[in-house]
């Protein structure tokens, strides 16, 4: 049976290689993308499915163009339930908080999930892990590093599963000092040594805090407690499962992510679409592993302290001070460390109370930490 696929946050890093790897996969397997969505740059995304009259086209206001597509103006739909009623599998691509409900309605309509959207798992992960099960769908996520991890998980039991690990390359500043890091402007951060992604997620990769967030992510989908993060310069291996009898399971592959894409597509297949070279045993050879260095990275110490509180409400404090605080770095008004200190204020002001139980209550909390934040915002220089 076809499967019908909608690609939120289309124009994107994540949602140009998955429609990359969609291109490919025609004729290979029997899907039919029937909806994409972007909040800006709609006329572009418009543009090249306009001849296409089985396709509906979303973003923040109208093309301009005329063709065969039909084109819906705001994204407020994707917040709807109703807009996935004829779908089967949602793919969601969008970046930061604004990402969540729709991974919550998808999931109430019925459909798979295939998602790259942390916040989801981060911020409301045990709330959404709860609906998945009760829709009996699985939830297939699309980071390389829980990629990883869920194909060393298939087939074995969690409970003879004694600690996942995620790997990290340590960002663009992992061979700064502490001093030289504290000088750095947002434009540097942007330049990272293995990877091409958004502002946002590149930035949270110099600070360590996208590694953080991922531990909690990794947490809440797989349901193990034990997880860690170490630094692997190459980023070739992207995560490992320790077991009970002295064994270690761990996926590598090149740093591409339109591998794990293809694989969230294809699975339990997997298909040669001519993306990266093979891999072999020489590839792992000389690598080193090392411990993080919190004192130079503080975000990551401040997600694993958000991580053990074991709540939504830790996680969603944590991303919604984050997204905030990086903003504020990419436009100059605080420092590198000026974000550690933003998320580890709103931390000892925010984490602790009442749990987060539905989206009114998350977008609560998350609006009044940003809101808290944005106040404060110059006094953590």
């Amino acid at each position: 049976m076809t499967k019908r696929i909608a690609l939120l946050g289309a124009t994107g890093s994540i949602g140009t290689q998955t429609l990359e790897v969609l291109e490919k996969l025609k004729g290979i397997v029997d899907f039919e993308l029937v909806f994409v969505a972007c909040s800006s740059r709609g006329k572009e995304l418009y543009s090249r499915f306009a001849d296409d009259e089985k396709i509906t086209v979303v973003s923040d206001g109208a093309s301009g163009l005329k063709g065969k597509a039909s084109e819906v103006t705001s994204t407020e739909c994707l917040n709807y339930v109703e807009t996935y009623s004829d779908i089967d599998l949602v793919i969601n691509g969008i970046g930061g908080l604004k990402g969540v409900e729709s991974s919550v309605r998808a999931l109430e309509a019925g459909c798979a999930l295939i998602t790259a959207n942390k916040e989801s798992l981060v911020a409301f992960g045990m709330n959404i892990v709860r609906l998945a099960k009760e829709k009996k769908q699985e939830i297939i996520p699309l980071d390389s590093e829980h990629s990883a991890i869920y194909q060393c998980l298939l087939g074995e039991n969690k409970d003879d599963v004694t600690a996942l690990t995620l790997t990290a390359s340590g960002g663009a500043f992992r061979d700064f000092s502490k001093e030289r890091i504290a000088e750095m402007p947002a434009e540097k951060a942007l330049e990272h040594p293995n990877w091409k992604m958004g502002k946002k997620v590149t930035v949270d990769c110099a600070t360590l805090m996208n590694k953080g967030l991922e531990l909690i992510e990794a947490r809440n989908l797989f349901g193990i407690d034990n997880v860690k993060a170490v630094i692997h310069r190459e980023s070739v291996v992207h995560g490992a499962a320790s077991f009970k009898d002295g064994s270690l399971k761990l996926y590598a592959s090149r740093p591409d992510m339109r591998i794990p894409v293809a694989y969230a597509l294809t699975m339990p297949k997997r298909i040669d679409l001519g993306f990266s070279e093979a891999i072999g045993l020489k590839a792992l050879n000389g690598f080193e592993y090392t411990e993080p260095d919190y004192d130079r990275f503080p975000c990551l110490k401040l997600a694993e302290m958000a991580m053990s509180f074991k709540t939504d409400r830790a996680g969603a404090v944590l991303t919604s001070a984050d997204e905030v605080a990086v903003d504020a770095y990419i436009d100059g008004k605080i420092s590198f460390y000026g974000v550690s200190r933003a998320v580890e204020d709103a931390l000892g002001r925010f984490a602790s109370g009442e749990e987060i139980y539905d989206l009114d209550s998350l977008n609560r909390i998350t609006s009044e930490v940003k809101e808290y934040i944005l106040r404060n915002i110059g006094g953590y220089n």
